[in-house]
């Protein structure tokens, strides 16, 4: 199979499996509240997956880089399973935490190995692209899923939605198994060590890097945590609120390729401080509406926000690491993104319990200033790798 059959099969299995993930994504703070769950406990729903991510993702790529990135993909995609069907399980708040805590599990043996499967197919030249072309199948999943999430949800029943999302990993774990062909030889010579990237953090560069992604998913978490909440205070129904997550992930999707390919011809910082920049005024814009148009044009300036930023900022992680470190960089970057995750959803419940929910987007844009403040000041464009 050819590199570009090869990633289109990839993709198209990333995109199976977070179809999935993005359909219960709008259903799981209704199915907290409707436990009794109060905002700080919404929040610690949305977190857990995250939290577990940062503990593991990390070592999980560092280990696909001995050991090989379809074996993680083959284990982890079976767990987002068995995931979806014990949610259906879960009684109380406790109980869905927990389930929380798995998923995140299965996330942090698939994602970075997926990611890192890209960078092992192309060289820098290409590499933007190509992650642009990954996270079109990403976002696209975790875009379309709400809108998927919510026609199922009123028109067959709450569960559904869950049913769907294991049937869809299923698929995805067909492909993976059947399909993809390993890109790296297993090293079984090298002793295992469990990494978390702390040499890679050495690099200033990296460091920028990393802690500026996280304040974009702080800003992104809080969106899909509370954003269902605050749409059903301005009269919208579940499938409107998916419609519009899925619109912005729709505009990210369509132009993540294009943004992509001008950060590899014309470099990666400008592209991440003009998505940070505009992430931020888009959440405040959203924070502050109450009509459906309202939400839709500032959505829309949300997505653009995340196809400026994205590919750019995930090539630019990989241009700095070496070729034998593509599984530890994309864990580390999969870490910044699920620290930003389980941090969002907390800071916005304790400001929910505390101030309004139009407060949790005043502070996810305050976020993605900063992350453009330290991009502009720390980062400066690869010219030799890590390893050189």
């Amino acid at each position: 199979m050819s590199r570009e059959g090869r990633l289109f099969t990839l993709c198209l299995t990333i995109f199976s499996v977070m179809l999935g993930f993005g359909i219960i994504a709008p259903l799981l703070p209704l199915y907290a509240e409707s436990m009794g769950a109060t905002g700080f406990e919404i929040g610690l729903v949305f977190s857990a997956f995250a939290l577990v991510r940062v503990a593991t993702t990390t070592p999980m790529g560092a280990l696909s880089d001995i050991y090989g990135r379809k074996r993680f993909l083959v284990l982890g995609i079976p767990l987002y399973i068995a995931s979806s069907l014990l949610y259906l399980a879960a009684v109380n708040v406790p109980q869905l935490i927990a389930i929380r805590v798995f998923h995140g599990f299965a996330s942090a043996l698939v994602v970075p190995a997926a990611l890192a499967y890209v960078a092992d197919l192309y060289p820098s030249s290409r590499r933007g692209e190509a992650m642009g072309s990954f996270n079109t199948a990403y976002f696209a999943g975790v875009g379309f899923g709400p809108l998927l999430g919510g026609l199922l949800a009123d028109l067959a029943g709450f569960n559904w939605p869950f049913y769907a999302c294991a049937l869809l990993a299923l698929a995805g774990f067909l492909l993976s198994l059947l399909k993809l062909k390993e890109t790296r030889i297993e090293h079984s010579g090298r002793k295992m060590k469990i990494s978390y990237g702390f040499k890679l953090l050495s690099n200033r560069r990296m460091v920028s890097l990393i802690s500026s992604r996280v304040t974009w998913s702080i800003a992104m978490s809080s969106l899909l945590a509370f954003f269902p909440l605050l749409s059903l205070q301005a009269g919208l129904g579940l499938t409107e609120t998916g419609f519009l997550l899925t619109f912005s992930m729709a505009v990210t999707i369509s132009l993540q390729r294009r943004f992509g390919r001008l950060s590899d011809k014309y470099g990666r910082k400008f592209p991440m401080v003009a998505g940070y920049l505009l992430a931020g005024l888009s959440l405040i814009l959203i924070g502050h509406s109450r009509s459906l148009l309202e939400f839709l044009a500032y959505f829309t300036l949300f997505g653009v926000s995340g196809s400026l930023l994205i590919p750019s900022s995930s090539a630019a992680v990989v241009d700095l690491a070496g070729s034998e470190s593509f599984g530890e960089a994309m864990g580390l970057y999969s870490t910044a993104v699920s620290l930003g995750v389980a941090l969002g959803p907390i800071l916005g419940g304790v400001i929910a319990d505390l101030a309004s929910l139009e407060a949790i987007f005043c502070l996810a844009a305050l976020t993605c200033l900063a992350g453009s403040i330290i991009v502009l000041a720390f980062f400066k464009e690869a010219t030799v790798n890590l390893k050189a």
